[in-house]
């Protein structure tokens, strides 16, 4: 990965990337190499975006423990396409050392909402000062809710000049359980969040010019599958990683 392209981007702080937010947000995601995004799509719209920069960083370090139910139902939920789902996870901003409890929860109508609070706890466990947060926002009983991965990995954040689109660009993606860990090096994720009906942006056309396809990814479900756990019903996520490794050509 050649980062100094990132010098050609203005910088815009964490005050302002607020501006950019939307109505009726939808989010694409484009698994790609890490080869073709900063040597083909990188390059190409620096002059269209701004890269958030915090304490004079732009490439920021990340940590994020999952946790499930004991009969995996959040995987299963997400596997199965169930709409009404929910995950729960605890994240921290290694470079600003900033840690949050989070809930998703994606409704009938395919919208995710996320709610979470600051935390100063262990990533590793759910302590019960926190249970009272988790029992109003998920439906499931704290108590029972287990870790079950861990994800590394750094993000890049652009935020389109007009403010009418955001961007997460992961990187070097490390999936850790109690018995594996696994490295990602080449491999890249793009979420563009923006606007539903949206005009095609500057960093959606320089991905369709580099041949890179959206294509859904959910780094907690394909970490627990590319870590091989046990007793999990994965059919659809192993169809879908075969096709990110022909997509993204990249071998996971």
């Amino acid at each position: 990965m050649n980062l100094q392209v990132l010098e050609n981007f203005e910088p815009i702080g964490l005050d302002n990337i607020g501006k950019a937010n939307f109505m009726n947000r939808v989010d694409s995601k484009f698994p790609l190499s890490s080869e073709v995004l900063f040597t083909k799509v990188l390059p190409k719209i620096a002059n269209d975006y701004y890269v958030l920069q915090i304490n004079g960083l732009e490439y920021m370090a990340y940590e994020t423990v999952y946790f499930d139910t004991p009969d995996n139902r959040f995987f299963t939920d997400h596997q199965n396409g169930k709409l009404d789902r929910y995950k729960v996870r605890k994240r921290s901003y290694l470079d600003t050392n900033n840690s949050f409890l989070e809930v998703k929860h994606k409704n009938n109508k395919g919208k995710t909402k996320k709610k979470r609070i600051e935390v100063f706890t262990p990533l590793s466990e759910i302590t019960p000062e926190e249970y009272e947060f988790l029992a109003k926002q998920q439906p499931f009983n704290p108590q029972d809710l287990k870790k079950v991965i861990t994800n590394r990995f750094h993000r890049i954040t652009l935020v389109k000049k007009d403010m009418g689109e955001r961007c997460t660009i992961d990187n070097e993606l490390t999936f850790i359980d109690e018995n594996a860990s696994r490295v990602e090096n080449g491999f890249s994720i793009v979420e563009l969040k923006h606007e539903a009906h949206a005009p095609a942006s500057p960093l959606r056309m320089a991905l369709a010019e580099a041949g890179v396809k959206q294509q859904g990814f959910s780094k907690y479900c394909m970490g627990r599958v590319l870590n091989k756990q046990h007793g999990l019903k994965a059919n659809i996520f192993k169809m879908k990683l075969r096709l990110v490794q022909k997509n993204a050509k990249v071998s996971l």
